[in-house]
């Protein structure tokens, strides 16, 4: 049985996004687009502001040469520079099994298809043998189809339990007992043929073949996967003061076509009228609400 889940995130780079069931930290790390943007963007200031023309009135302004490995340091803590490739190969795994994946969500569409069959055909069964069995043995006949056997939340529980099932109806198929003949027949007549059934045991057997083919990632302790998630985010976080500092200091010494190239200043070309190109600047946490702007120098990073 399918459960729902619900996550929301936030717009601005650093913030942790909300979770349910496991901890945010055991989950693989993914950066929003206004993240992705400010690494963009500060690993563009961080080559560009070397060139003679900009560091030599970057440095009027203070910016040293501490300031300058500073970001550097930032900017490969945020991006996951210094992490282990270990750590890459679990987190891959564990978004494969939640279907982040592409084989992930191969699989979870699979598992989706079994759980249907389970939650139309168990109550069904349930329903026909309390119609079809003598009254006298109804409740024996029922207990004994359904023992150890009940719906199975969606996950891999669920092939367990519609296995399980299938090789119950094949031991009413083989049956000579007069009742089990009855409900085999009835199934069949209500859609349960065995076309469908073997359509469903083709559906385990690829989830099953699917299972033995992933490789199994590297053990990583939780704890280690926790911190370094936690740096790497802090390493967002810093890396976007770091930038938004700089950003507002050297916005007010270099023309907007310097700016440009230092990443300070991002444009978005859009097509206003026939022959007509407006140029705007695109903050890094902007809202793709607001339409018809005028540009502003409005701070890079909310």
């Amino acid at each position: 049985m399918s459960k729902a889940k619900s996550a929301s995130a936030s717009r601005n780079p650093g913030a942790r996004p909300a979770s349910s069931g496991p901890s945010e930290a055991s989950l693989p790390l993914a950066l929003t687009a206004a993240e992705q943007d400010l690494l963009g963007r500060a690993l563009r200031f961080l080559v560009n502001v070397q060139a003679a023309p900009f560091i030599a009135r970057a440095r009027r302004e203070g910016y040293a040469a501490n300031e300058h490995r500073e970001g550097w340091r930032l900017f490969k803590l945020a991006a996951g520079e210094q992490r282990p490739l270990e750590h890459l190969f679990a987190e891959a795994a564990v978004e494969a099994a939640s279907g982040g994946g592409v084989e992930g969500a191969e699989r979870m569409q699979l598992l989706r298809e079994v759980d249907v069959f389970e939650n139309t055909w168990f109550p069904r069964t349930r329903a026909i043998i309390r119609r079809v069995v003598a009254r006298e043995r109804r409740e024996g006949f029922e207990a004994a189809f359904f023992k150890h056997l009940e719906p199975q939340p969606l996950g891999s529980t669920v092939t367990t339990s519609v296995g399980t099932y299938l090789r119950r109806l094949e031991g009413l198929a083989r049956n000579s007992d007069g009742d089990a003949k009855k409900v085999h027949r009835t199934l069949a007549a209500r859609g349960l043929t065995e076309a469908k059934v073997q359509q469903v045991r083709d559906l385990l057997a690829r989830l099953e073949a699917g299972a033995g083919a992933q490789a199994q990632p590297p053990r990583v302790p939780a704890a280690e996967l926790a911190r370094a998630w936690r740096e790497q985010r802090e390493g967002l976080e810093g890396l976007r003061d770091w930038f938004n500092d700089w950003a507002t200091t050297l916005r007010q010494v270099f023309p907007v076509k310097a700016q440009i190239q230092l990443g300070l200043t991002a444009v978005r070309r859009t097509a206003a009228a026939a022959g007509e190109v407006i140029e705007e600047d695109v903050p890094l946490d902007e809202d793709k609400g607001a339409e018809g702007e005028a540009a502003g120098a409005e701070p890079l990073l909310g």
